[in-house]
């Protein structure tokens, strides 16, 4: 298991006693589900500028709420999911993007473009530059839930936690992207499988994690059928191979994409 995965197992076994004896009602979410002004404007213009997606949703349109973990192709995913999914959701991103404007340039410049992207240094920071002062509205826009690396991820869980149970789904970026974005993941991170958990347990209810993959070259989205964890978890499978499990999935879902184009 990763070091962050450790990490994050050691907070979710903290965090879901604490919300085993949580007994305050749900709060309405502080962000309205309904999209901001400025972000429906500007998801319109950059819709225009995206080739059309052929959509495949294996659940007809009607998958309940639940969540819904994807491959992050570079920057491309997260915006045809935000413009194409047909569901209620908000997704999780990187706290940085929610914070101040050298926070969010350091992330666009340091890890986004340089060390996801590969991007070269001069070009990495000229589009930061452009990107940053957008960013924050483009953002909050959508209703971003900040996710965060250590005991803050709490907060992540409790907001998320508030949506599932207003009927308004998630969905997840988990791919391990230390080395950049890949075609084929190579692993997941497992906050997706600690949000299941927490949710369980307050609620006792199994929510359903939809897997997902976006071709870039195909133009092409697969909304696959849910597995539900708690049934994972009942044949013994650790945190660790839950992850395994929804990789495979994931990946699975890559040749339908490339056989919808060539078909």
């Amino acid at each position: 298991m990763s070091k962050c995965n450790k990490m994050q197992g050691c907070i979710c076994g903290s965090y879901i006693k604490r919300m085993s004896f949580m007994k305050q009602p749900v709060q309405t979410p502080q962000f309205p589900n309904k999209r901001k002004p400025f972000f429906t404007a500007l998801k319109a213009v950059l819709k225009k500028l995206k080739p059309k997606l052929r959509l495949i949703d294996r659940n007809n349109g009607q998958a309940k709420p639940g969540i819904f973990i994807s491959n992050h192709c570079g920057t491309s995913a997260p915006f045809m999911i935000e413009s194409y999914l047909p569901y209620s959701h908000h997704p999780w991103g990187a706290y940085q993007m929610n914070g101040n404007i050298v926070s969010r340039f350091k992330y666009l410049f340091h890890v986004l473009y340089r060390q996801k992207l590969h991007m070269a240094r001069v070009p990495a920071f000229l589009l930061a530059l452009i990107v940053c002062p957008v960013s924050k509205g483009y953002y909050k826009g959508m209703g971003l839930i900040s996710s965060y690396p250590d005991l803050r991820l709490k907060k992540t869980m409790r907001r998320s936690v508030e949506y599932l149970h207003d009927n308004v789904s998630i969905v997840i970026y988990p791919e391990n992207s230390d080395e950049g974005y890949k075609d084929e993941l190579t692993g997941l991170h497992g906050g997706f499988a600690m949000l299941s958990r927490v949710y369980e347990r307050k609620y006792h209810v199994d929510v359903p994690v939809y897997p997902v993959y976006f071709n870039k070259q195909t133009s092409t989205m697969i909304v696959d059928t849910p597995t539900y964890i708690g049934d994972l978890r009942k044949q013994g499978m650790s945190q660790a191979d839950i992850c395994e499990f929804f990789k495979n999935r994931i990946n699975n879902l890559r040749p339908l994409t490339m056989q919808t184009a060539e078909g």
